[in-house]
């Protein structure tokens, strides 16, 4: 089988672009699974604006854990996410990857209900 090139949409081919178009930004750990928000200016300011998140990993910032995380890009909410992985290598890691876990998945939050 040939190597086949990963597409990602044009507005999110660098953080500076993903901060102007002010789309989602998540990062998931592949060791604990937990999902985080990304504010891609602070991205562009510290890989430059020009850098492009796919394929970019990050140490995951969860106390005791040791994995790594890759981002993930949605134009707005309700739109599906992107994995910005295009490497084979990176791509079949999240076959084995922890499962994603955040507030809700977590039962920490109620969606849709006051607080109580």
């Amino acid at each position: 089988m040939s190597n086949i090139d990963r597409i990602f949409p044009r507005w999110a081919a660098s953080w500076g672009l993903l901060a102007r178009s002010n789309a989602l930004v998540r990062s998931q750990c592949k060791c604990c699974g937990i999902q985080q928000r990304v504010d891609a200016s602070v991205q562009a300011l510290r890989f430059g604006g020009a850098a492009s998140p796919v394929d970019q990993l990050d140490k995951c910032s969860v106390v005791g854990c040791h994995g790594i995380t890759y981002f993930m890009v949605a134009r707005t909410y309700g739109r599906d996410w992107i994995a910005m992985l295009s490497r084979a290598d990176l791509r079949d890691g999240l076959a084995s990857a922890a499962p994603a876990a955040n507030a809700v998945s977590l039962d920490l939050v109620r969606v849709g209900q006051p607080r109580g």
